[in-house]
């Protein structure tokens, strides 16, 4: 699952564009107890934990949880794009075709 979140944390800031990748999805099935195929839809919370982690991995201090980070900016606005391919596999080539 590969998701682009563009962070905008406050109205007067560049927005900051990452890209999940599968050691966020990883960590955040660990740390949150689910699943992506729980069947329970995805929430600004989960949304707000993704962007913390990547941006957090790409070097930038931040606080220590995503919690405390939203609650420093109530106002952060998150934009997703699920930029998963939808049919992965290639089609190959085989003798007959």
């Amino acid at each position: 699952m590969k998701l682009k979140l563009k962070i905008t944390v406050a109205p007067n800031l560049e927005p900051v564009e990452v890209t999940t990748n599968l050691l966020c999805i990883a960590e955040w099935e660990r740390l949150e107890n689910r699943k992506v195929s729980d069947g329970k839809g995805i929430g600004v919370g989960d949304m707000v934990w993704w962007a913390h982690f990547m941006v957090k991995l790409s070097g930038t201090t931040l606080p220590a949880t995503a919690k405390e980070w939203l609650v420093a900016n109530p106002d952060m606005e998150i934009e997703l794009t699920d930029s998963t391919d939808p049919n992965p596999t290639v089609a190959a080539h085989t003798v007959a075709n």
